[in-house]
């Protein structure tokens, strides 16, 4: 009865549609076998997060409507991390857990976000990558940072079109370029 007084967001649907196909993506055996992200949670957790940044940085570029792009992320990013959650329960983190585990993927979700953009404006991935999205790994192979380096800026590029973004928004269309 009372969800009848909660106003609907109207972008939560492609939203979650957006999230998935991320992960989907992100899930690629290519990017473990060839890249060298480490196939573990904490690997999974960032090749996610970078994804995302692609999208959401994507939709701030280039989304006419400020007030569109900031809502349709915002949304983007609370779907993302309501589904986190659940995933953190599926992996058996009792409900004490859950908060400290949110704050720190929050956090580094953030972290991540500023790291990305620093690197973007200066076009010096490795140092970025190299602490965040390979950062359990004790040493990373130049081989694998220029490989991501490239995915990551042939992501950006094909991503930076309006009718990309109007495709996301509206009809929850993602394709990103083959791993």
């Amino acid at each position: 009865m009372f969800g009848l007084l909660k106003r609907k967001n109207p972008y939560e649907q492609n939203a979650r549609s957006i999230y998935f196909k991320a992960l989907e993506h992100a899930r690629s055996p290519e990017f473990y076998e060839e890249y060298g992200v480490p196939d573990s949670f904490d690997g999974r957790f960032d090749l996610v997060v970078l994804h995302l940044y692609m999208i959401i940085t994507a939709i701030l570029e280039n989304e006419p409507d400020e007030a569109r792009a900031k809502v349709f992320n915002q949304t983007l990013f609370d779907v993302s991390f309501e589904e986190m959650k659940l995933n953190l329960r599926e992996l058996s983190i009792g409900d004490m857990g859950i908060p400290k585990h949110m704050k720190r993927m929050m956090l580094a979700f953030n972290g991540r976000v500023h790291a990305y953009d620093d690197a973007r404006s200066s076009g010096q991935w490795a140092a970025a990558l190299s602490k965040n999205l390979y950062g359990t790994l004790d040493q990373v192979d130049d081989k694998h940072l220029e490989k991501m380096q490239n995915y990551i800026e042939k992501s950006i590029s094909a991503l930076n079109s309006q009718e990309f973004v109007k495709g996301i928004i509206e009809d929850a269309r993602l394709n990103f370029p083959k791993a």
